[in-house]
């Protein structure tokens, strides 16, 4: 029975260069640039602020049912803030509000200043500029700094219906941190000094 080439212990099968770790096509490829530092302001580091501006691509492509949905769980939590709307007022049905043409409107357009607000997070003077002049509208609205912060839960629950099974800790706190940057400068706002 004629037998193959016999291999001993100390011979490999296949390129001697590819044992050695030398076969590579061309020099090993250089480390990535570390991204560039986040504004310190800006409560994200500079991987949690990528995060964000890539997962926020998923809550604006559903910026309208984002919207609505987190103006209709604020009513639904704090039924009284209904009150500082009035062309809301009398209104306590979500299937009514939901239709409101009005409240369709306004939280596109609250959505849209957060979609904006991400996209500008390389300028912190400038959000911030921008956060305090939605501060001041709201104040001249006679809605007061807590009634900002009655945002934030259903803020991170509009996020996390958008985000559904990829709403993991790591973006809950990505977001919370962000939510808070938010409403912290729009409260800054009420008090033009």
């Amino acid at each position: 029975m004629p037998k193959g080439p016999s291999i001993s212990r100390g011979d490999h099968m296949g390129c001697s260069a590819s044992m050695t770790g030398m076969g590579r096509a061309g020099p090993a490829l250089p480390e990535p640039e570390a991204p560039p530092p986040v504004d310190p302001r800006l409560p994200l580091d500079a991987r949690q602020k990528f995060h964000l501006e890539k997962s926020w691509k998923s809550v604006a492509r559903n910026i309208d049912r984002a919207g609505m949905f987190m103006f209709l769980r604020l009513f639904r939590d704090c039924p009284e803030m209904i009150e500082k709307y009035p062309e809301l007022r009398g209104m306590d049905d979500q299937e009514e509000l939901r239709n409101s043409q009005f409240l369709q409107e306004h939280s596109q357009r609250v959505l849209d200043a957060f979609d904006h607000t991400i996209d500008s997070l390389d300028d912190v003077d400038y959000v911030i500029q921008l956060l305090k002049k939605i501060g001041q509208m709201h104040a001249d609205l006679e809605l007061k700094p807590d009634d900002m912060w009655k945002l934030e839960q259903p803020f991170l629950a509009a996020v996390a219906e958008c985000l559904e099974d990829r709403y993991t800790p790591k973006f809950q706190e990505i977001y919370s941190k962000l939510i808070t940057f938010i409403i912290e400068h729009v409260v800054n706002g009420f008090d033009p000094h």
